[in-house]
């Protein structure tokens, strides 16, 4: 399939949900390499030049930007407290678990959810995102070394060594749910 013939989703131009590890097995604020995100980017416009891309990274960048001290220090703090309940948590934190819960959503509502997980590194919120659109129907390309893991074998609809992978399943159509 060429660029010019981009796959149309049921309401216009697909949409993919850029899944991946942020936080992973790290505590606190230290993330995994995001660059991942630009080259998935950078591959989706390549063959689906219209399509539309929703970055979590991009959305919750945005997001800190707005109060990143407030956040940065009530999420570390929590390192402290042995019982955390949910309805106890500092506004910013309720709203960080809430802008998660959309981001669930949003990989539900997109036609195709790409799951970025390099090596043997679970992620939670990408396993979450990844059964929330399974569960719509949509299709997850999974791109990762994990083909026993029981979450990524469930919830994907292809799994996929690498990114060349991803952009040959891409120019091959991109099979679709």
């Amino acid at each position: 399939m060429t660029a010019d013939a981009a796959p149309q989703g049921a309401h216009g131009p697909r949409a993919y949900f850029l899944a991946g590890t942020m936080q992973g097995a790290r505590t606190g604020a230290d993330l995994t390499d995001q660059s991942y995100r630009q080259l998935l980017t950078e591959t989706l416009r390549g063959r689906r030049p219209g399509a539309v891309i929703h970055d979590p990274g991009v959305v919750m960048a945005e997001w800190l930007a707005a109060h990143p001290a407030d956040v940065r220090a009530s999420h570390a703090a929590l390192a402290g407290r042995r019982v955390i309940r949910r309805a106890e948590l500092a506004p910013e934190l309720t709203e960080l678990t809430e802008l998660f819960h959309r981001l669930t959503r949003l990989a539900a509502e997109s036609d195709v959810c790409v799951a970025w997980l390099p090596g043997h590194e679970p992620s939670m919120g990408t396993a979450a995102e990844m059964l929330s659109a399974h569960r719509a129907g949509r299709t997850v390309v999974a791109i990762t070394d994990m083909r026993q893991n029981l979450a990524v074998l469930s919830c994907s609809t292809v799994i996929l060594p690498d990114l060349d992978a991803f952009a040959d399943w891409l120019d091959a159509g991109g099979d679709v749910t």
